[in-house]
């Protein structure tokens, strides 16, 4: 049976006998909706769905077939906080990749950069191909990498793409290698940075950011629809040169600004504040009808799906878009690749469901989708990471839900019957596991050992009928000889049976059977043939017959039976004991009795009838095997009416029953016999 939560609140406790159902992860959504962090799921959840969405409704694919090539400038942010909100320089990993998809989509894309802290990072002076920010000011050199088209072609050769991505090279520590290292020619309002006025890092001017990427505008001869700023920052600004102190707080007014889309370093709430703020008056200012596109990110992510964001949520936006049509996805699930064997206009479909790991799963999905672009057909990757954390009872986002099965089910068979109880008997036990529908059991196996001795086997299960089937044998033994084939164990002890799914270790399922230390042995036999009552063992004693056992026995009457035996301790001395005929009953387990006496000529005397449950036969004596007990049923030579019986021979009809254990394979045994006993009567 197979069902499907959108919401989980299931107690599922994995390897214990009543193991609940085990789920499949579903993405019921492009997965590039959750990218942005780790998603977590509930701890039963051990799968991931071999269906997984394809991303149309979400990923456009660029096209340059009937759209002018974009302007759009890099604003970035690297002051000295910058190597701890993004050690990993994601902000520079990320633009350089983000430079090839662009280049990628549209290769004639103008493209900008600028670099600020406490001021920008290139100056004029170091190379003409920067461009100052304040071209009217010659006191002041602040610059800028200008618009360049990425194909363009340099007279060395080198392309506008390959310019840019060479000056977005770090040199460690979150410095550029063209970072200029000219002394500032303005003083900071910081006390004692006037004597360190080459540390280019030192404080943050988020309004001269702004100020430099819109004097890269002017002239730019596309319309002001087509204008775009990237904005990578992690906080508000600081620390600002003293001539520019007034202008601290400009760039949150949003004037004059194109459509800008940010990303923010950190979790500071008073930063998300202002990027907010400035965003929503960069929606407002008039500047384009693309304004409304503005948006803003609060991340933490690293370069990869850093790239991933920006690609799905900026550059669509940017270019001309068409969909793509999906060709195959390849998973890599912590390094094992599977590649999607179908795909139809809503899913990719992989061969099989993948194993998630035991607390995180990193599920990168790398989809190829096809497209045309300016009459030529081309093909473009996507690739979308996401991080999978099981963790407890959580429930599931929107967009996922679980599909879920009956875990497997482990039995043990004797003699072709279930049993959930082990006795002394079975000394070959056969195992029997039930997959869930679907599952395939290569090479597949389960572990017997006891709950507390040392002694383990592994039991190889082979296909047979739909089920593993498979077998071990097994001894009480204080001596364990673990992989020996035969499973070695204490009479305390339980068997506990486990199965793990050889395709997912998180598949388990694990059972305890009760072992109980008997056999099947039941032994009727005489107590003595001939009765020469020649007085009263028991004066007072009339009931017809005597139960020799332990005076707190409680045996229960047969139905319709009277109470009509007296009950005395043994043993009997060999005078007494000839005083009576009956029997010896030694058993292994509970039972119950019945014992009627006729004449020789079938007249009927007597009948006794009673049974022992399991508690009660645990106070009998020991019989000669430690795991028997015995009783003695002895006769009073007395009739029902309760006259004695004359000299004469009699017969008793035997019936003992060893009562059946619940879980233990075998029918009620049961032993007859007839005996001729005689009574010899003298004063």
């Amino acid at each position: 049976m197979n069902y499907k939560f959108g919401f989980l609140s299931i107690s599922i406790l994995l390897g214990l006998a009543n193991a609940g159902p085990t789920c499949n992860l579903v993405f019921d959504k492009c997965p590039g909706d959750f990218t942005a962090g780790s998603i977590t799921i509930p701890e039963n959840v051990i799968w991931l769905d071999p269906t997984i969405p394809v991303c149309n409704a979400n990923v456009q694919v660029a096209t340059a077939s009937n759209s002018a090539p974009p302007s759009i400038i890099f604003i970035i942010d690297n002051w000295g906080s910058m190597n701890n909100t993004d050690p990993d320089e994601a902000r520079f990993q990320t633009t350089l990749k983000l430079l090839d998809s662009i280049y990628a989509a549209q290769p004639a894309t103008k493209v900008g950069i600028v670099v600020f802290c406490r001021r920008l990072v290139f100056d004029h002076r170091d190379n003409s191909f920067f461009k100052s920010a304040f071209p009217s000011d010659t006191s002041q050199h602040d610059s800028y990498v200008p618009l360049t088209a990425l194909n363009q072609v340099f007279s060395n050769t080198r392309t506008g793409l390959d310019t840019l991505k060479a000056l977005l090279t770090p040199s460690g520590s979150g410095q550029l290698k063209y970072a200029t290292s000219r002394p500032a020619t303005r003083f900071s309002s910081k006390e004692g940075l006037n004597n360190n006025r080459s540390n280019t890092r030192d404080g943050t001017d988020i309004t001269l950011g702004f100020e430099a990427a819109k004097t890269a505008l002017l002239g730019d001869m596309n319309a002001k629809e087509n204008q775009y700023f990237i904005f990578l920052s992690d906080g508000e600004p600081s620390t600002l040169d003293t001539s520019r102190a007034k202008f601290e707080m400009d760039w949150v007014k949003g004037v004059n600004t194109p459509t800008t889309f940010t990303v923010f370093f950190g979790n500071k709430e008073s930063s998300i504040d202002s990027l907010k703020s400035m965003t929503n008056h960069i929606i407002s200012n008039g500047y384009s009808s693309e304004n409304s596109k503005s948006k803003q990110w609060s991340t933490t992510l690293p370069a990869n799906d850093l790239l991933s964001l920006l690609s799905t949520n900026v550059l669509n936006p940017i270019f001309a878009n068409v969909p793509g049509k999906p060709l195959s996805a390849v998973m890599d699930v912590n390094g094992t690749k599977y590649t999607s064997n179908s795909v139809d206009a809503k899913s990719f479909i992989f061969p099989k469901r993948i194993a998630l790991q035991p607390n995180q799963t990193q599920v990168v999905l790398n989809y190829t989708y096809q497209y045309t672009d300016s009459g030529k057909v081309k093909i473009k990757p996507i690739a979308y990471s996401v991080n999978v954390v099981r963790s407890g009872l959580a429930p599931l986002a929107d967009g996922l839900s679980a599909s879920c099965s009956e875990s497997a089910d482990i039995s043990l068979l004797y003699n072709n019957t279930p049993i959930t109880r082990v006795t002394a008997d079975y000394n070959s036990v056969d195992v029997h596991v039930k997959l869930t529908p679907g599952s395939i059991c290569t090479g597949c196996q389960v572990v017997v050992q006891p709950n507390k001795t040392k002694d383990k086997e592994t039991v190889i299960l082979n296909p047979i009928g739909g089920i593993e089937v498979g077998n071990f044998k097994r001894e009480t033994n204080t001596v364990p000889s673990p992989g020996d084939g035969k499973l070695q164990h204490i009479p305390s002890d339980s068997i506990i049976v486990v199965w793990t799914n050889p395709e997912n270790p998180l598949d388990i399922v694990r059972k305890a059977f009760p072992y109980t230390d008997i056999g099947t042995a039941l032994q009727v036999t005489d107590h003595n043939q001939v009765a020469k009552p020649t007085g009263t063992l028991s004066p007072g004693i009339e009931k017809g017959f005597l139960l020799v056992a332990p005076v707190n026995l409680v045996p229960k009457p047969a139905s319709g039976s009277e109470i009509n035996w007296d009950i005395i301790p043994g043993p009997l001395s060999i005078s007494d004991s000839s005083h009576y005929v009956g029997i010896a009953v030694e058993a292994s387990r509970a039972f119950r009795v019945s014992i009627s006496v006729f004449t020789n000529l079938g007249q009927f005397m007597n009948k006794i009838a009673f049974s022992l449950t399991q508690a009660e036969f645990d106070k009998l004596s020991k019989g000669v095997k430690n795991n028997t007990r015995v009783i003695r049923v002895l006769w009073d030579n007395r009739a029902s009416d309760g006259n004695l019986a004359g000299t004469g021979a009699y017969v008793m009809k035997t019936d003992v029953t060893l009562l059946k254990i619940p879980g233990i394979a075998e029918d009620q045994v049961v032993r007859s016999d007839y005996r001729i006993v005689g009574v010899v009567r003298s004063n």
